[in-house]
């Protein structure tokens, strides 16, 4: 996150209204972690649960740190958005039939 929240830019992309606001951000890393690598690592601060049920901005820890890095993943969200951006056009046009 490299600047604050602007809650008057709306964006179409969250599923529920619930959601408002932007932020601007820099990727530094994306790639593809599967929540297995994460599971034995627990928070006292979260009733010793795993580190998989917390929030998104929960708690970040070095040992989560090192697997991201080190973890050989092939696949990064990114290579998705093509497979998203066809499903949503899909999706609006039998929106636009109704």
């Amino acid at each position: 996150m490299i600047g604050p929240v602007d809650f008057e830019k709306s964006v179409e992309y969250w599923q529920q209204d619930k959601w408002s606001g932007q932020f601007p951000m820099k990727w530094h890393i994306i790639k593809d972690v599967p929540n297995s690598q994460f599971r034995h690592i627990t928070l006292e601060n979260n009733d010793n649960k795993p580190v998989t049920n917390s929030r998104d901005t929960q708690e970040v820890s070095i040992e989560m740190l090192k697997i991201f890095k080190n973890y050989g993943a092939e696949t990064s969200i990114l290579d998705d958005f093509v497979f998203y951006e066809e499903r949503e056009k899909v999706i609006e046009k039998r929106k636009t039939r109704r």
